[in-house]
């Protein structure tokens, strides 16, 4: 993702990361929808991982158009290439390149995106500043964010919000922020940026849905980082571990996921002068 160590590094993190982008392309495609992503355009996804949006966008772009997938962590390197090259998305490229400082040339996108890079690094005006760079005037960035406002369980259960707590506690601790999707709107407006619109995305998972184990799944990855700085005990956190992994096999009990707040706007062009 960037030259920083990956916040979530583990071969079970890759299956999470595509879970993950298989859980929410429903809203993805929903949001390509309202931003009118055209045939032809040129687009990149920077810090894509293991699969990004590159599916989506490959296919609404067409043969006429080109996709740039950026990260820098090897292991999601490899397998967003297997991606590509399994579903033969051959309008795609995938790049080895820092999402703040890519060097690709100036204003040559029609579209920008980035999912889930701003929350776990927390570098706002350098990624914000990336993005404006390399957006075509006239072209649109979109970001898409986590809030975790609306994340619980029901029927609520104390472990649930406490292991939620614990890793909203360690994303500030590595100097991130899982709750960023509450301040994109005001970052695209006040960097100038014209026709900003938002969406919140959400989704409610049951059945033992495999998503319903993403505290878990986080849990794990930010385990030293919560241990650490004694945001719970060993014995707290195994429990509250243990206790989440019940809920989420409950057939009784449903997730609220956390809000994915979607916001884009479009980059001024140049006022004429005739």
């Amino acid at each position: 993702m960037t030259t920083q160590s990956y916040l979530l590094d583990s071969a079970t993190e890759l299956e999470r990361l595509r879970l993950q982008a298989r859980v929410w392309e429903p809203e993805v495609e929903a949001m390509l929808d309202r931003i009118g992503v055209q045939r032809g355009w040129h687009c990149i996804d920077l810090g894509c991982g293991a699969m990004g949006i590159l599916g989506p966008l490959s296919r609404r772009v067409g043969a006429s158009g080109r996709v740039v997938g950026v990260d820098m962590d090897a292991k999601q390197l490899a397998a967003v290439r297997d991606y590509v090259h399994t579903n033969n998305l051959s309008n795609v490229e995938i790049q080895e390149r820092d999402a703040y400082h890519t060097a690709l040339p100036r204003e040559s996108f029609d579209l920008t995106h980035v999912r889930f890079v701003f929350a776990p690094v927390g570098r706002d005006e350098d990624l914000l500043r990336e993005m404006l760079a390399l957006t075509i005037p006239g072209g649109v960035v979109a970001i898409q964010e986590p809030d975790a406002t609306s994340w619980n369980c029901y029927p609520p259960n104390p472990a649930w919000g406490n292991l939620k707590s614990a890793i909203l506690a360690a994303f500030k601790r590595g100097g991130g922020d899982f709750n960023v999707g509450q301040r994109t709107f005001a970052m695209l407006r006040n960097a100038g940026l014209q026709d900003v619109q938002v969406h919140a995305a959400v989704i409610a998972l049951h059945d033992a849905h495999p998503y319903m184990r993403l505290p878990i799944q986080f849990a794990a990855s930010l385990r030293k980082r919560i241990l650490d700085g004694e945001l719970m005990s060993e014995p707290e956190l195994d429990e509250a571990i243990a206790d989440c992994e019940k809920i989420a096999r409950d057939p009784e009990t449903f997730v609220v996921t956390f809000i994915v707040t979607q916001v884009w706007g479009r980059k001024p062009a140049p006022e004429s002068h005739e």
